[in-house]
């Protein structure tokens, strides 16, 4: 089960779009839990992705609808079955509407495969800058290369900045840092070794009177 950052990549929509589906009880029960924080199973996502994608198609009460006749299909699927699942028929419709299911099924696949490869390539080790996330086998924290990405900055400066990142590498970290926000206050960003002051400059604080 994933909690509601990873669930909200895996679907392709934001935690607060997770968030109000359980609080607005668009899921049905059995597709998440409460206890010990919020997660959600694999047919949640799914759910999710389709009902946020088709708001402008349907009203909230047909989509609950339509969630509902998914349900049994959906209750028991895991993740590692979805690609498989997303080729099976899952067409319905009635007299004015029909929906296919299964390109939100698909979605979803290829959300939790970017989502598991993106973890693949961080490690943890109190021993390289004090227990941050960094990319495999560098030193290079993959929030700060979020943080940067995630600010506009284009992956060709990235890249100057820290030259043995490959673009895969950036993408990945920024996957990663998506789905495993920093909790509390971000801590300062460090510099790469390669930067070099070019001036510093004092800043007098001003008094009052």
């Amino acid at each position: 089960m994933l909690r509601p950052p990873e669930a909200a990549f895996v679907s392709g929509t934001a935690v607060k779009v997770v968030d109000r589906a359980i609080d607005e009880h668009v899921l049905p029960k059995g597709f998440y839990v409460l206890d010990g924080g919020r997660r959600l199973t694999p047919g949640g996502c799914v759910m999710i992705a389709f009902y946020h994608a088709a708001a402008d198609t349907f009203t909230p009460g047909l989509r609950k609808h339509i969630i509902t006749r998914f349900e049994n299909r959906l209750r028991h699927v895991e993740f590692e079955q979805c690609k498989a699942l997303a080729r099976q028929n899952w067409t319905l419709g009635e007299r004015y509407w029909s929906i296919d299911l299964a390109p939100f099924i698909a979605r979803t696949a290829c959300g939790y495969e970017r989502l598991r490869e993106a973890e693949a390539a961080v490690s943890r080790d109190e021993m390289v800058m004090s227990g941050a996330d960094v990319l495999r086998g560098t030193r290079v924290p993959v929030h700060d290369i979020a943080a940067s990405a995630g600010a506009g900055e284009p992956i060709a400066r990235i890249r100057d900045a820290y030259p043995l990142l490959t673009e895969h590498q950036i993408q990945l970290a920024f996957i990663y840092a998506t789905a495993h926000p920093q909790r509390g206050r971000p801590r300062g960003t460090a510099l790469p070794a390669s930067t070099r002051l070019v001036e510093r400059k004092r800043v007098p604080r001003k008094t009052a009177g």
